[in-house]
């Protein structure tokens, strides 16, 4: 049993107009029909593959290097918890009162209360970047930790309200 292969049936105009021209333009309009249908192949398929795949190795990389910024800094941290509080400690009271002032927050600060070895600070705005440099300061310098805190974005783009409760 041979098999056939069929053609599928075009619109009889098209035939008609098709049985009309000669071999050579008809070849034409098949060649013109190709280079259409790889056009809107190349439109509708290629490029916006393309264009997506260049996305996606973009967004790769970015994110391969906040992982290995984010494996750097939890190492930090471990290291950080790792880290024995000094016995011969300075006054927990003075050493905040220093690293305030070495960081120009001081003035910043709206409210300082103790109350059984805890500092609680509050900061009306203070800019992030210097309140997270402060407490990375409060750590290393005068192991003093945060224990509590509550930040609030304010409207001025960067600045914070912060209260935060601090001690060894």
């Amino acid at each position: 049993m041979a098999m056939s292969l069929s053609i599928p049936s075009m619109p009889a105009p098209v035939a008609r107009w098709l049985a009309d021209r000669s071999r050579t333009e008809r070849h034409i309009v098949i060649g013109v029909a190709i280079l259409i249908a790889v056009a809107l192949f190349y439109v509708g398929l290629w490029q916006p593959l393309t264009r997506d795949r260049d996305t996606l190795r973009a967004t790769r990389s970015a994110r391969a290097a906040a992982l290995v910024a984010g494996r750097a800094m939890s190492g930090e941290i471990a290291g950080l918890a790792r880290t024995p509080a000094a016995t011969d400690a300075p006054d927990a009271r003075s050493s905040l009162e220093r690293v305030l002032s070495q960081q120009n927050l001081r003035s910043a600060v709206t409210q300082l209360d103790w109350q059984e070895g805890r500092a609680r600070l509050v900061f009306a705005a203070v800019p992030y970047d210097a309140l997270i440099t402060m407490l990375e300061a409060l750590q290393r310098q005068a192991q003093l930790r945060a224990m509590e805190a509550t930040i609030t974005s304010r409207v001025e783009t960067g600045t914070v309200r912060a209260e935060l409760t601090v001690a060894r």
